[in-house]
């Protein structure tokens, strides 16, 4: 498991899949645009998941990989709204109505919020995850949010999916981090679709290598 986890993170930057790393990176940079990278990788996921390890073409392809991405992004938007809405109600009452008294009401309470929408955040993503698989392998949007089937596919492998889980969540905040906290707002935007799209990539690797895929069912002649 090791071997692959580490492979997942060196593939990126492959020299065979720096060119797609560069377009992927730049295009993940532009709003609306973004939708395209998005689009890349749910196709190199699906292929992965699926076994069709096709090579996910940038050219002649742009409009199938948009909408692709704006599948996927309405598909993580239906998982993380419900926090997002805790934390910026949370936000608001910390920077607005309280005031910036440290014994304000309005401050706990927006505290109490964002440590609520902290944790609704690492729940959806426990889910989520898979659920990107199986909405591109059964190329189903609604099986996407079937808890059942994957909380089914979670119990097949719950020790790797365990590992993979603190590994996505650690690389999400620790890019973040960085964009927030070691750069400025010039470096860290300009650095932002680079590190965005190496942060998908490496999920993606990760999943591939480890969903548990649909049996295949091998027919005996007599």
């Amino acid at each position: 498991m090791r071997e692959k986890i580490i492979e997942s993170f060196k593939q990126p930057l492959y020299k065979k899949n720096l060119l797609d790393f560069f377009i992927g990176s730049i295009f993940m940079f532009f709003p609306i645009i973004n939708f395209i990278s998005l689009g890349y990788i749910a196709e190199k996921l699906k292929s992965g998941i699926t076994l069709e390890r096709k090579n996910i073409r940038w050219d002649e392809n742009f409009k199938n990989l948009f909408l692709s991405g704006i599948k996927l992004f309405i598909l993580i938007i239906g998982y993380l709204t419900i926090p997002s809405l805790f934390l910026l109600l949370g936000v608001f009452l910390i920077s607005i109505p309280s005031g910036g008294e440290i014994l304000s009401l309005f401050l706990f309470r927006g505290l109490i919020l964002v440590m609520v929408s902290t944790i609704i955040f690492l729940i959806a993503i426990y889910f989520l995850l898979f659920g990107i698989c199986i909405s591109l392998e059964e190329n189903s949007f609604k099986k996407g949010f079937d808890l059942k089937e994957i909380i089914e596919k979670i119990f097949l492998i719950p020790k790797e999916y365990t590992i993979i889980y603190v590994l996505v969540v650690g690389i999400l905040m620790s890019s973040i981090v960085i964009l927030t906290l070691l750069l400025n707002l010039v470096t860290g935007l300009l650095f932002s679709g680079f590190l965005l799209f190496y942060d998908l990539l490496v999920i993606s690797n990760l999943l591939i290598k480890f969903y548990p895929r649909k049996s295949v069912e091998v027919r005996m002649l007599f």
